[in-house]
């Protein structure tokens, strides 16, 4: 159970004027790239405390359909039957902004952001049904938005604007971009460039996702960024990355947002995720990065 903590104190969140209702912090975890097929059964090998009461936000790579076909590199599907794996592991957003939101055209995102309704999961991206192609949900009292970005055709022109129209839906704005390079632990300057517009759009949270691997983490001003989670569960053998994390976040107005990252055993060819159980090589390596101070005295939950 040893892990890693990141120790961080920002600045309050905002309330909704006359809201009375009482607000509790805002509870969530971040993972990166799940591809569901048919050998998928679990999301995660045995439970994780550290996630406990926390809501699940996660990258879908592809579109949502009946009829599941082989997938490749070149056209990634997910299995329907297959979604209340994301339901029962925790997850109530899923970002569909990538690379093969469109593998079964306009139409195949609408079935998607459909069928992930269904299963109880709000999409998030290109085809969502909120503004700014958010996701949103109530956590704490308060109303959390999950803007979901895509960069493999570029950064759209608006979107400063888009991000800050997500920011005006509700409390708490968090963004998940995805990119489009081979396995690297830096972020290329895309990406870097988008992260710094969703800061600036008032983002408390900000991961990144796409390549597979994971990247630094890091402290901005008010803003919890991992630059990269590597995978979670994979069932297309055309992504044989197994180094991921799951980024753990509290958010209230007192101390602001904490954050924790979890190493993970990313699960490949069906097989659930699991704990990384060598957390100092993890530690290790996101230091050699440049990643903020992590705090190594605690286990994983602990700060």
């Amino acid at each position: 159970m040893a892990g890693l903590s990141i120790a961080l104190a920002f600045a309050a969140c905002s309330r909704r004027p006359g809201d009375g209702a009482s607000l509790q912090p805002v509870e969530l975890w971040l993972g990166g790239d799940v591809h569901l097929g048919a050998r998928t059964r679990r999301l995660f090998a045995s439970k994780l405390d550290e996630l406990a009461g926390a809501a699940g936000v996660v990258n879908l790579e592809g579109p949502v359909t009946e009829r599941p076909e082989p997938s490749s590199a070149r056209r990634l599907v997910n299995h329907r039957a297959r979604l209340g794996v994301l339901r029962s592991g925790g997850v109530r957003v899923a970002g569909i902004a990538n690379n093969h939101r469109s593998d079964l055209g306009a139409e195949g995102t609408r079935a998607t952001v459909a069928a992930l309704r269904s299963a109880g999961i709000t999409a998030a991206g290109d085809g969502a049904e909120h503004g700014a192609g958010a996701g949103t949900f109530v956590q704490g009292g308060r109303r959390v938005v999950v803007a979901a970005v895509d960069l493999s055709a570029g950064a759209a022109n608006d979107l400063r604007e888009r991000l800050a129209a997500a920011r005006a839906e509700g409390d708490v704005l968090v963004v998940s971009i995805h990119v489009v390079q081979t396995p690297t632990f830096l972020p290329g300057r895309e990406l870097r460039e988008a992260v710094g517009v969703a800061a600036s759009a008032g983002a408390r949270v900000v991961v990144a996702h796409g390549s597979h691997t994971y990247g630094p983490v890091e402290r901005r001003g008010d803003t919890v960024i991992a630059w990269g989670l590597g995978n979670l569960v994979f069932d297309c053998d055309c992504s044989r990355e197994r180094d991921g994390l799951l980024l753990r976040v509290s958010i209230d107005d007192e101390s602001g947002v904490r954050a924790r990252i979890v190493p993970i055993v990313a699960g490949l060819g069906g097989a659930p995720a699991r704990r990384d159980g060598d957390t100092r090589r993890v530690l290790d390596l996101l230091g050699a990065m440049g990643s903020s101070p992590l705090d190594r005295t605690h286990r994983v939950g602990s700060f």
